[in-house]
């Protein structure tokens, strides 16, 4: 499994949809195939949905769990075995494990490694002490976890063989109140990835700005050439217009790159940043009119 994400606080989920949402545009590698979303609601439930290809995007999130106030991912390549939820397990009233690589991976006891994390948490022991004991107890299996709990507490860790790997990426903000955590192996960019997935998800928890922001297109805008690749943007990341210095900038429908990777940023006559991610988009007759999946019709900035 290459992504691990969850998030506790306010619209807890839809900060993990928005680390998925993340990774998807930005990565390289086994994404977008099986992806496990849970939820913990208001009264300690946990509830899951899940897909075995097309990642995030293709999951059907009812608009009240994205509000829920804890929530986790597990997502991958596609046609993994089933039951999916053993890779995400949850218990009401006590919390989630996720994670990445093999979390599901039994350990000397022929106990899955998420789930004795899990069953130590419904013993009363706070998310650290379960990941970090089942961790220490199994150094040398291939899995990292991440456990969040009824009352809001994250960890998260590796054990030392997924520690020596160099593909890996990890990123955790938390603020007393709200918390996210992001693990993933396999994809790239590794560390850049990472904080992307935080950052996003940090912004859905708490509005608070960070050096990498989605950028929206929302309704067509006029895409016209110019000497570099520009897109202009209002205070909310709304994308206003497109310029493209590719001189072959086609004329006639088609689907094609409307924002190159790299494109400058800029909005009220400043220069914020610049894309890295791109965007495949319609166009016809001078406009941009996006994608068949709104989801896909973001790109992702950094200051």
């Amino acid at each position: 499994m290459t992504i691990g994400v969850a998030a506790s606080g306010p619209q807890a989920g839809a900060a993990v949809r928005a680390a998925a949402l993340a990774a998807e545009s930005m990565g390289h590698g086994a994404i977008g195939g099986f992806a496990v979303f849970a939820v913990m609601d208001d009264a300690g439930r946990v509830r899951h949905r899940s897909c075995q290809r097309g990642g995030i995007t293709a999951l059907d999130l009812p608009p009240d769990w994205l509000q829920a106030p804890r929530a986790a991912l597990i997502e991958s390549g596609p046609d993994r075995p089933e039951p999916l939820v053993q890779f995400l397990p949850g218990a009401d009233g006590v919390g989630m494990v996720t994670g990445h690589r093999l979390p599901n991976r039994p350990g000397a006891d022929g106990i899955a490694l998420n789930q004795a994390a899990l069953g130590l948490m419904a013993a009363g022991a706070p998310p650290g002490d379960a990941v970090g004991q089942v961790l220490q107890a199994h150094p040398e299996i291939d899995a990292g976890l991440i456990a969040l709990s009824a009352a809001g507490e994250l960890a998260w860790g590796n054990t030392r063989r997924v520690d020596r790997r160099p593909d890996q990426g990890l990123a955790h903000r938390d603020n007393g109140l709200c918390r996210v955590a992001v693990l993933h192996n396999s994809i790239h960019p590794c560390p850049p990835l990472a904080d992307a997935m935080a950052d996003l998800a940090w912004y859905a928890l708490t509005g608070e700005s960070a050096p990498y922001r989605t950028l929206t297109l929302g309704t067509p805008v006029a895409i016209t050439a110019a000497a570099r690749d520009r897109v202009h943007v209002d205070a909310q990341g709304r994308i206003l217009a497109i310029e493209q210095a590719d001189p072959s900038l086609p004329q006639t429908p088609r689907r094609a790159s409307a924002v190159y990777l790299g494109s400058e940023v800029w909005q009220d006559g400043r220069h914020i940043g610049h894309t890295v991610s791109e965007l495949i988009a319609d166009m016809a007759d001078g406009r941009v009119y996006g994608v068949p999946d709104p989801a896909r019709s973001l790109i992702i900035m950094k200051e």
